[in-house]
């Protein structure tokens, strides 16, 4: 397959869009208490406390029935079961008892809900969800009127029951950004009556940012999958290589044309690159125990930086010889208020945006003021 042939492939187009849109839904909900810590919000256990202690009437969030009332309601309304508020209204909801990840059920009514937690994709035991039944109906006698079998994101399903209660099995998605998924249907839903306690509020608010976190997580295997499919049908192999390898070598081609660009690059010295930091540097600009570099970095996405900065002397008073440069040559103002490189550089950053719409803009542009700035050092220094 050729470059043309397969960047212009609506598939690509497809994957490409798709993989953008997954890395701006990352990032919306990526930072959360949960995502920031290191500890267990990967776990089984940690999905269903959480979701048992919103269950819980008797819950520290301090909204009684609110959110179990919630809970049913949803599933009345989504999943076509029928339940009755009013046979839960007497209500225990315990985690693993007799296994069961959560067990919902009433002292009065002696009707149960079983939910099943799959959102961290645990494998299903040998009849599994039997099992529970079993122990709910039989052992404990209390009436199962539904079996909620959680995964993150709907792909995971039930798997099939030995006795006849294959109806009451509801496969629901924690995030599928539809109406009927525990977020939509359920949290979101429950935020809404938590205004008046900040700290329910919170708490929904962080684990609904956790979940679809994790699920557009997931959403990048589905990607990749289509990609993988895509490469297999078409042989693509050796193009997709061919591609990495240029993109990875653009910066140095980017470098070459702005150094091609510059006969004199006095009062600096040396000039080189930098290949892991993808830079075109001028060095050896030296002035008593200042040692002034620039450096000129490309980035993978089509950005630019030009940074002024003293390698000789760090901190507060290499920066300051490099203001007195600056303020001399009029050119203070063409930098950025960023201090950069060991706490004394100055920096100019290109940004791909309305003022520079494409890569090539933007690098005539880097181009233009390397030129400018070195013209006014030899003019001046």
């Amino acid at each position: 397959m050729e470059f043309t042939e397969m960047l212009s492939n609506p598939i690509i187009e497809q994957i490409v869009v798709q993989q953008r849109e997954n890395d701006i839904k990352k990032k919306k909900a990526s930072y959360n208490l949960f995502t920031i810590s290191s500890t267990n919000s990967y776990l089984e256990n940690f999905h269903s406390d959480i979701i048992a202690s919103l269950l819980n009437p008797k819950g520290l969030h301090e909204q009684g029935y609110t959110f179990l009332h919630k809970f049913i309601s949803y599933l009345n309304e989504h999943y076509s079961t029928n339940l009755k508020i009013s046979d839960f209204e007497n209500t225990i909801v315990s985690r693993e008892t007799g296994r069961l990840d959560i067990w919902i059920r009433d002292e009065t009514s002696k009707q149960s809900i079983i939910i099943e937690n799959k959102i961290n994709n645990a494998s299903d035991m040998l009849n599994q969800l039997d099992r529970y039944f079993d122990y709910a109906e039989n052992g404990r006698k209390y009436s199962v009127k539904a079996v909620v079998y959680l995964s993150l994101d709907g792909y995971k399903k039930a798997p099939p029951t030995i006795e006849d209660f294959g109806h009451l099995v509801k496969n629901i998605g924690a995030f599928t950004n539809t109406k009927n998924d525990l977020i939509n249907g359920w949290l979101r839903p429950s935020l809404e009556v938590t205004t008046i306690n900040i700290d329910s509020s919170s708490v929904i608010h962080q684990y609904i940012n956790l979940i679809q976190h994790l699920a557009n997580k997931n959403m990048d295997t589905i990607t990749k999958e289509s990609f993988y499919q895509f490469l297999s049908i078409n042989n693509a192999f050796e193009t997709v290589n061919t591609i990495i390898e240029l993109n990875n070598q653009i910066w140095l081609h980017r470098a070459n044309k702005l150094s091609d660009s510059i006969e004199d690059s006095r009062p600096f010295k040396n000039r080189f690159y930098y290949p892991q930091g993808q830079s075109l540097i001028f060095e050896k600009f030296i002035n008593g125990d200042n040692f002034y570099k620039l450096d000129i970095e490309f980035r993978n996405n089509g950005n630019a930086s030009v940074i002024f900065w003293n390698y000789g002397i760090q901190g507060i008073n290499g920066r300051k010889s490099l203001n007195e440069i600056l303020v001399l040559l009029d050119y203070l103002k063409e930098f950025d208020d960023t201090i950069s490189h060991g706490g004394n550089g100055y920096r100019k950053d290109f940004i791909i945006s309305d003022k520079y719409p494409t890569m090539v803009n933007l690098d005539n542009a880097v181009i233009d003021f390397v030129k400018s700035f070195l013209l006014k050092l030899q003019e001046t220094i």
